[in-house]
């Protein structure tokens, strides 16, 4: 390529950019995008599905004193119930003859076992950050699926060895492997997704959490219950990940300069509209100037507010229906399955409107930041104080579900605005909002444990989600007088390839398709 390949286009020329994104169609971006899609999809498999399949690993007594045990493609035979790992047992399957290892753990022990993979997801979230500012996001994102992969594979024999310790173990090194995907997937979209896409693709690739989190719960119970047992969720989930983990390393690609089959004119319409025709070698954070800067706090907060919120809504909206209303949601196929469900549109459609208007100058990007994060805030606020008053059932499983549901716009609100912000370091910035976030989450069981002493007492659980709906607030509002659309000046702030052709080049020009 040459230097008139690479200059950049003006950007008060609107005519011309607006005709290139009205035009240009589906490319190699778009096979990345996927890509993602699936890695996510499968991580979430492999994440979520354990809270389905270990009331199959735990919920069933010893028939047997002595077994045949058919894992997969080896036996074990065991002449008496001495020789089997403590508190363990047996469970005849559907299939006659095969038998699969139920244990009895007290419910502290699988409460350990499930918090476990998230004891290794917050200790290294933000190193495995500051990776993917160094070397791209599709290393870190490889290391997810091979680990996961192989853990989850191995996982029921070492639960066999080991029991609930092995099994704990298996999910912290999960965790570790994982911490780094969403900084990965930032780091992806920044390169990969030109600024008039960024809202529809970026959510279209975080609906894979949705994907996969109710594929998991759906398959783990249908496998849990088959005659194969619960090892063949893991081996399911494992599979997957090195599926996805083979097809990322054969087609996928760090950035557009990456990639060995992109087009000419599809590589000038990302880098043009992203301000990166210069090929990395390393990337330096700056530190002072992040964290000096009202507009990424606006983030952080934003990102806070948003994730404690999802927390509480997922883990105790739940508790208290149930000693309250005496509705078991997690009970219910039906009801489990809802709010991901409409979660997943509303992803999707607040990222293709967010799109549609600002590429049509109806909106421009820093309003439609705001709209999208404020419905993804306000609303389930108010759905929030909505359930703590309401004793109809219908109603405030109408709220459970608006809550979760809406809060998918907030991908196209302070999710997608740290690439705004920062393309360059945007992966990073996702790894430090990460952090704050998983401080305060930690906390909510103790802010919850004082103030609800009596799980059945309405006005202990109205006083804890009147705090909920001050911490939605304030957050958005901090969001909505401090961010910024623009990229910050100190988004250059990086290291250039001294022998790449493009390092030369400060300009960028855009073909027109």
């Amino acid at each position: 390529m040459t230097e008139k390949d690479y200059k950049k286009v003006p950007v008060d020329d609107k005519a011309v950019h607006q005709e290139a994104v009205l035009q240009y169609g589906y490319g190699y971006r778009h096979v990345q995008a996927l890509l993602m899609v699936l890695s996510l999809g499968v991580g979430y498999m492999a994440r979520a599905h354990l809270g389905v399949t270990i009331v199959a690993m735990t919920s069933t007594k010893a028939r047997h004193s002595e077994a045949l045990e058919t894992i997969a493609n080896s036996t074990l035979r065991f002449d008496n119930t001495t020789t089997l790992v403590q508190n363990a047992s047996y469970n005849l399957s559907q299939d006659e003859g095969t038998m699969v290892k139920v244990y009895d753990w007290p419910k502290s022990t699988q409460e350990m076992v499930l918090g476990a993979f998230f004891l290794g997801y917050g200790t290294m979230m933000f190193p495995t950050g500051l990776v993917c500012q160094r070397w791209g996001g599709k290393l870190p994102l490889q290391v997810a699926l091979l680990v996961n992969g192989i853990v989850s594979i191995f996982t029921p024999w070492l639960t066999l060895w080991g029991g609930w310790r092995a099994l704990a173990g298996c999910r912290v090194a999960q965790g570790l492997a994982q911490a780094g995907y969403y900084p990965a997937l930032h780091s992806l979209l920044a390169r990969w997704v030109p600024l008039s896409e960024r809202g529809s693709l970026s959510s279209y690739v975080y609906t894979g959490s949705v994907l996969g989190t109710v594929v998991a719960f759906q398959v783990g119970g249908v496998l849990g219950a088959s005659s194969w047992g619960w090892p063949a969720t893991f081996w399911l989930a494992g599979t997957l990940c090195l599926l996805v983990f083979a097809l990322l390393t054969v087609f996928g690609a760090a950035s557009p300069a990456d990639h060995k089959n992109i087009s000419e004119d599809e590589k000038n319409f990302i880098l043009g509209r992203i301000d990166d025709g210069v090929k990395r070698a390393k990337a330096r954070m700056p530190w002072r100037a992040v964290l000096t800067s009202r507009h990424t706090w606006a983030a952080f907060a934003a990102h806070v507010g948003s994730g404690v919120t999802f927390v509480f809504f997922f883990t105790q909206v739940p508790t208290y229906m149930h000693a309250v209303l005496r509705v078991d949601i997690k009970s219910s196929g039906l009801l489990s399955s809802l709010p991901y469900i409409a979660s997943f549109f509303s992803t999707v459609l607040g990222g293709y409107f967010s799109d549609f208007l600002t590429n049509r100058n109806i909106l421009s990007i820093k309003n439609a930041r705001i709209i999208c994060n404020s419905i993804g805030s306000v609303v389930p606020a108010a759905a929030t104080a909505a359930v703590s008053f309401t004793g109809s059932v219908p109603l405030a499983v109408g709220c459970f579900v608006l809550s979760l549901g809406t809060q998918g716009l907030v991908h196209t609100g302070w999710m997608v605005n740290y690439m705004d912000l920062a393309p360059n370091f945007s992966g990073g910035l996702m790894a430090i909002g990460n952090t704050f976030t998983n401080v305060f989450t930690v906390l909510m069981p103790l802010l919850v444990s004082a103030l609800v002493t009596d799980v059945t007492n309405v006005y202990q659980w109205r006083i804890l989600m009147f705090i909920m709906v001050g911490l939605i607030f304030f957050t958005n509002l901090f969001f909505v007088m401090f961010m910024s659309a623009d990229t910050q000046h100190w988004n250059d702030n990086v290291e250039e390839k001294q022998d790449d052709p493009l390092n030369n080049s400060k300009q960028i020009e855009v073909t027109k398709c």
